[in-house]
């Protein structure tokens, strides 16, 4: 099963949010103006460009993703901003999280419109799954249905965690909830299934989300020149098995943690990690070399550090959302 993702939809990495906010903006005047006074509030409180211009700040990285970097170019330090700065960038990345986390829960039509979006993404990223299935239309509505079900789970836990205003026991709820969501939805889809060879199947595609958005830019970088399906699937399994073997330093790897501390998103974590994938990079360059031809290993590289880039921007937006120092 060889899987061909649109770029477009690596914008499952994040909580697609932006778009939910500026249609609502359109249909909702009051939530606009609530949303421009915060916005001045940051611009003057911390002397930056206003965070109408910036990035919605990311809940997660999905450690598929991150787990899938090829060979990294150089990476820079993370910019250094003075505390004062520092803290208030942290603080109105808060209350903008904290308002988007509340008007999507009381709002129903931005409800409507977040899963919508977050549906369209995971249909479209698990579209070769259902494929390689041969589902008819009522077992992929249960089949997206249960994905859907941990998905808003993940969604509801980061908007809520990134707000920075929660106790220690309400987090250790929400982390606890997302663990559950997870749970149940893998023991209801190896129900669902009903095929010990298929569920093995779904588990190593969605361990490999990651691995798979990479090479699907590499072939579209490749034209003719793409990989065969069983040079992908060999590809695939080679990525997989350097970056379950690797020895890493910290845990933003590991996809089953639900823990989104500033201490576990501090500037030192990400360093180490953005390092290790960059380690990491070159222990799979070194296999790749005896697999892809002149062209395709050079495709992959570029591709490699297309995704590398992408993480770290997206780490760093992790950052500041859950207030990592």
């Amino acid at each position: 099963m060889k899987k061909q993702i649109p770029a477009l939809v690596l914008t499952i990495i994040s909580i697609i949010l932006g778009l939910a906010l500026n249609a609502a903006r359109q249909e909702n005047e009051q939530l606009k103006k609530h949303i421009t006074d915060l916005e001045a509030v940051a611009e003057q409180a911390a002397d930056v460009e206003p965070a109408s211009n910036e990035a919605i700040p990311v809940a997660e990285l999905p450690a598929e993703v991150a787990q899938a970097a090829g060979p990294a170019q150089e990476i820079s330090p993370l910019e250094e901003t003075s505390a004062p700065e520092a803290e208030s960038k942290k603080e109105s990345n808060r209350r903008i999280m904290r308002n988007m986390a509340r008007t999507i829960e009381e709002n129903p039509t931005i409800n409507k419109m977040v899963e919508a979006s977050q549906r369209g993404a995971i249909g479209a990223l698990y579209s070769d799954m259902i494929e390689y299935l041969n589902m008819d239309a009522e077992e992929t509505r249960y089949f997206m249905d249960l994905l859907m079900y941990r998905q808003m789970a993940n969604v509801d836990a980061h908007m809520k965690m990134a707000s920075g205003n929660l106790s220690e026991e309400e987090k250790l709820a929400l982390q606890e909830a997302t663990r559950q969501a997870n749970e149940t939805t893998r023991s209801e889809m190896a129900n669902f299934l009903n095929d010990s060879d298929d569920f093995e199947e779904f588990k190593f595609y969605e361990e490999t989300i990651g691995e798979r958005m990479m090479l699907s830019q590499m072939d579209q970088k490749l034209g003719d020149a793409a990989l065969s399906d069983e040079a992908y699937r060999e590809v695939l399994e080679v990525m997989y098995d350097e970056r379950e073997n690797y020895a890493w330093s910290t845990d933003l790897h590991d996809n089953e943690i639900r823990d989104l501390s500033p201490e576990r998103f501090s500037r030192n974590n990400i360093s180490k990690h953005i390092a290790d994938m960059k380690t990491l990079g070159e222990q799979m360059d070194r296999r790749m070399q005896g697999i892809l031809t002149p062209e395709q290993l050079a495709a992959w590289r570029e591709s490699g550090e297309a995704m590398q880039a992408l993480i770290e921007g997206q780490l760093i937006q992790a950052n500041q959302a859950f207030g990592g120092e």
